[in-house]
Formats: C-alpha cells, sequence, structure tokens
C-alpha cells in the first residue's frame, strides 16, 4: 500500500520515518527539487529536523504527481495556511476514496474553517474519507522514535481504522474518535496558549501562574469548541489537554519559544522575521480573536494573546486585564459571553 506524506518539514519528516517501519512503500514529497536532492543523498533535514536519519527506503521526490498517484493514503502535513491550495494541487491525481488524514495544526485562512472542512471542499466528488491526526507529538521526540500517542478522528470509521493501522507500533499509539471538529479545534488553539505561557515563564512569573493560565486556557478551549459542536470530553484527550501540556512546558515548541520573544518585547513581524518555522499560534490568534468576538464567546487569554500580538498591550498590561476581571464561578466555564451577561 502506497502512503504520500506531503510536507518535508520537520513533522513530515518525522512522520515518514516513524511509517517507514511499518509501511514499505512511503514517499515524501517536497516541493523545492534542489531541497529533494540533498533529501534523498543526505537521508538528513538539516533545515527542519537535524539528527533525525530518513530511511533508505522511503521515496523522496519534487513531482507531486509521482507522489500521489495511488497512494492509498495520503497526509498533508503542510503549514496550516497553504492546506486548501494543497488539498486543491493534489485533486488530478488522488485515487477514489483515499483517505486524506491532516496532520497540521491551525486554521484555514478564510472564515477560520477548519482544515478538514477545506479539505473536503477540494477534494469533493473524488473522498470524504478525510481523517485529523492530532496529539502531543513534537517531531524532535518522534523523530527519535521516543514513546508517543496521537489521537485519529473522522466521521468515517474505516479511514481512522485505516490510520491506526498505519502508525500503530511499538513506539506510536493512535487512539480512534468520531469529534473531528473537537481534535481540530484542540489542536489549532493550544498555540494560542503556549504564545501565553511562553510571554510568562518570559516575565518570570513562576509555577502557580503557568498552572493557572493552561486550565483557564483548557476552560477557553473547551468553551470554543462546543460553541461548534465538538465534544467537551476530546478537549480532556490527547489532542487538547494532552497537547496542551506538551506545547506550553516544552522546549520544542516554536510557539512557547515566541512566547519567550514577546515578553522580551519583540513583535511578532521581528519573530517571524527570525525563523524558518511555522509559528502556528501567530496567525491562529487573529483567526479565532476575531471569530469569538463575532460568535459572543468569551476568550480573555485569546483577547490578550491578539493584543500583545497587534502593540496594543504590553505583556505587563495583558497580565493586569486577565487578573483584574470580574469575579467568576468556575462552573460558568462553558458559558459564552451572551450567557455571562444575561
Amino acid at each position: 500500500m502506497k502512503l504520500s506524506m506531503i510536507g518535508a518539514g520537520g513533522w513530515g519528516t518525522a512522520m515518514v520515518s516513524l511509517l517507514a517501519g511499518n509501511n514499505p512503500d512511503v514517499w515524501l514529497y517536497c516541493r523545492n527539487p534542489a531541497k529533494a536532492a540533498r533529501l534523498r543523498e543526505t537521508r538528513e533535514n538539516t533545515d527542519y529536523l537535524p539528527g533525525c536519519r530518513i530511511p533508505e527506503s522511503v521515496h523522496i521526490t519534487s513531482d507531486l504527481e509521482e507522489a500521489v498517484r495511488g497512494a492509498a493514503c495520503c497526509i498533508l502535513c503542510t503549514p496550516s495556511g497553504v492546506v486548501e491550495d494543497t488539498a486543491a494541487s493534489i485533486a488530478p491525481y488522488l485515487q477514489k476514496d483515499a483517505v486524506v488524514v491532516s496532520a497540521s495544526k491551525g486554521l484555514a485562512s478564510h472564515g477560520g474553517l477548519r482544515l478538514s472542512q477545506v479539505i473536503g471542499e477540494r477534494l469533493q466528488g473524488i473522498t470524504d474519507r478525510i481523517v485529523a491526526l492530532s496529539g502531543p507529538n513534537h517531531a524532535e521526540e518522534v523523530g527519535r522514535g521516543l514513546p508517543a500517542a496521537a489521537v485519529a478522528a473522522s466521521s468515517v470509521p474505516s479511514a481512522v481504522a485505516l490510520v491506526q493501522d498505519i502508525y500503530m507500533s511499538s513506539v506510536f499509539r493512535v487512539y480512534r474518535s468520531d469529534d473531528i471538529i473537537g481534535v481540530e479545534y484542540g489542536g489549532a488553539l493550544k498555540n494560542i496558549m503556549a504564545l501565553a505561557c511562553g510571554v510568562l515563564d518570559g516575565m518570570g512569573l513562576g509555577d502557580n501562574s503557568r498552572a493557572a493560565l493552561m486550565t483557564r486556557g483548557l476552560v477557553e478551549m473547551t468553551r470554543f469548541g462546543i460553541h461548534f459542536g465538538a465534544q467537551t470530553s476530546t478537549f480532556f484527550g490527547l489532542s487538547g489537554m494532552g497537547d496542551l501540556i506538551a506545547t506550553c512546558t516544552s522546549t520544542h515548541s516554536r510557539n512557547h519559544a515566541a512566547g519567550l520573544l514577546l515578553a522580551e518585547g519583540k513583535t511578532a513581524e521581528e519573530i517571524l522575521s527570525g525563523t524558518n518555522m511555522v509559528v502556528e499560534g501567530i496567525r491562529t490568534a487573529g483567526i479565532v480573536h476575531d471569530i469569538a468576538e463575532k460568535e459572543g464567546i468569551q476568550m480573555p487569554i485569546t483577547d490578550e494573546v491578539y493584543r500583545v500580538l497587534q502593540g496594543e498591550h504590553t505583556p505587563q498590561d495583558a497580565l493586569a486585564q486577565l487578573m483584574s476581571r470580574a469575579k467568576k464561578s468556575e462552573s460558568e466555564i462553558f458559558l459564552t459571553g451572551a450567557e455571562i451577561h444575561q
């Protein structure tokens, strides 16, 4: 069975190394021909995942048709902002009823749609077997073969079963879910909270503050998700709490690292210009802020992250705003802004 990984960043590289242990026909698509040639020669992605060797059995190509045609499963692992265009690009070559996995964490550029939604739109009439894969999975650790777990979610049970079959190994467990809404929102929104935790750590505010922020951040993630039909329990699983813990506390987290730079006074533009890595939380914060404002969803942490990124508040201003909010009951955690003020 042919498996195709579309995207040769750190996570895509780590996943093909993982998948090659179970599957003999794995392809990695890298859109830059010179980089693809270098990966074939060196079997190491020094730009995004140094020290992780790509198995010799993995086919590496810059030809999208060669990568996709005949694949039973195609995994999209590009920055979230280009997932829609990527889905459109593979459509001419994708076989009927292939499984398509969204392994990116973020929201689409227009309207804040979930990535599975825009993939489904672009592949309408070709396949509806779309799966979201998410969880606490730093590429640096998965690429080294350290034990990890993820959740695969879809409304099509057979598609989830295939993803479990191709990924499961002695070092990687995949759990099933039918709540693709919750899984995708968890993976996207936790990046905003990781930015906030990076700012907090950069200010030296301590463990108590971090624990409080992560807990209330999980409340915001859950509140946002259930507003759009997600299941509450999903946010207490791997794609919610699990990914939140990993992203808010790890030195591998790009979003946490970006938050540290925000605490130093760097602007969002300066942070993005200083790295070749994607910092999804910076983009997602604006999208989620606008949706929450329109829908009347209370997202105080997200609001302050957005204001810091826009230069409207300093980190100190954001802290003062969060700590001086009106008194609340913890039982109000899943109410929208409109409901709280009724």
